[in-house]
């Protein structure tokens, strides 16, 4: 909409606007250097889909800066560096979510329906920001020089911000509106063709859509087994031919010799101290990874994977939809301005990076968790004390961990009160 038929807003309604443009900005950019910092600093957000979030969001943090300068662009004139400058960030950044989306979309087709690892999907991130940013730094860089003695700019004044003018109107929807809903069109198809396949699999994967539930495959119960072992002493006599030997730990365990035969058996003892949980309620509950769900085939990373694609693939719809319709209602009627549209568009297009953090943190709780634990363990290594936090977590002197070898899954070789070798295995899957 062009800066003659903004006159129609009145000052209350531009500077609601302006005010809800800023804040919405404000809260993005806070939002962005939360997935910013994490990622680069926290070992624990380094997982496949938690890098397109850190790609995005420097799309996310160029429409941030373009919704900032708001109202300044068109008031320095539609020539003005400024508003040429916004007009370019607006182009270059405002689509971009819904690019990585599409990848999201590629990468769940990838490893659902032609069984890529982690570490090929991987492979394609290079050009999955090749692909993203170069798709819109091209029309983006390229708008900047068009201009006609009939039309003036493609770039001017659109309200409170500089972006492509409406004398140039059909240029929206050809280079942002119209490729934005072929990919999300594209990604829609997939994620039903993967609810599909979900679907089946229900069986498996209750609690898979609650948000909440970050790891739908970990219902399977952590117990401590320790092992003890002997050595067995040399057979004297051979046991009579075609009687099946007994598999060792089916022997009866015995810590004295059996005299007779002078066969000193192995002996085996297991200890296992299975962890408590606390009850979840019912809506949190879900079914163990078992090993019928093994047999068939099911890939736990590509169903996170799809899970939080699927999430983010809705947060872009809260931002797209609104603006959307208020961009068809332009069209049908292009001497009409409606307020209400305009106002959640202006609402909404800030905010994608708010959405993208909020599903950043609810997939990744447990990063969360851990990341909070880091930095307390850090302010207490200096103090000595001895802290318990929670239920999970114990440190001693200097903010050591209690058990941390241990619930990583590794062993610790041990002497029990006999001498013999003793070994503590970590069994299960972590949460």
């Amino acid at each position: 909409m062009s800066l003659a038929e903004s006159e129609t807003l009145n000052d209350s309604q531009r500077k609601a606007l302006i005010v809800t443009e800023r804040v919405t900005s404000c809260l993005s950019i806070l939002s962005i250097l939360f997935i910013l910092a994490t990622f680069w600093f926290s070992p624990y957000f380094n997982k496949p889909i938690n890098r397109l979030f850190f790609f995005a969001s420097w799309g996310n943090l160029g429409s941030c800066i373009a919704a900032l300068i708001s109202e300044n662009g068109p008031a320095s004139g539609a020539t003005s560096s400024l508003c040429q400058f916004q007009a370019f960030l607006v182009q270059m950044f405002l689509g971009v979510d819904v690019l990585w989306a599409f990848c999201m979309a590629i990468n769940v087709y990838l490893a659902f329906f032609r069984g890529y690892s982690v570490k090929q999907l991987r492979g394609l991130d290079v050009r999955y920001l090749l692909f993203c940013y170069g798709a819109s730094f091209v029309p983006a860089f390229i708008f900047i020089f068009i201009s006609t003695h009939s039309r003036g700019h493609l770039y001017g004044p659109a309200i409170i911000w500089c972006w492509i003018s409406l004398e140039w109107d059909p240029m929206r929807i050809i280079f942002l509106y119209g490729p934005i809903w072929l990919a999300i069109v594209f990604a829609f198809a997939v994620y039903v063709r993967a609810g599909l396949v979900i679907w089946r699999k229900r069986r498996h994967l209750n609690g898979f859509l609650n948000p909440l539930n970050e790891n739908p495959f970990t219902g399977i119960i952590t117990t401590d087994i320790t092992v003890t072992t002997s050595e067995m002493q040399p057979q004297t006599t051979h046991e009579p031919v075609g009687m099946p030997e007994e598999p060792p730990l089916a022997r009866p365990s015995s810590t004295q010799p059996i005299t007779g035969d002078g066969i000193h058996p192995y002996s085996v003892t297991v200890d296992v101290d299975p962890q408590k949980r606390s009850p979840q309620p019912a809506i949190l509950r879900v079914r163990s990874l078992t090993r019928e769900a093994a047999i068939d085939e099911i890939n736990a990373e590509a169903w996170l994977y799809a899970r939080v694609a699927i999430l983010f693939f809705i947060a872009l719809l809260i931002t797209w939809v609104p603006s959307s319709v208020n961009r068809v209602y332009a069209l049908v009627a292009p001497h009409s301005f409606n307020f209400a549209l305009n106002y959640v568009a202006s609402l909404v297009f800030p905010l994608q990076a708010f959405w993208n953090v909020i599903v950043y943190i609810i997939t990744s709780q447990t990063a969360c968790r851990k990341t909070w634990e880091d930095v307390w363990r850090s302010r207490l290594r200096t103090t000595g004390n001895i802290v318990h936090l929670g239920s999970r977590t114990n440190y001693g002197v200097g903010g050591i961990r209690a058990g941390s070898e241990s619930a990583r899954g590794l062993t610790r070789p041990r002497l029990s009160s006999d001498g013999s070798l003793r070994e503590l295995y970590k069994g299960g899957m972590p949460v």
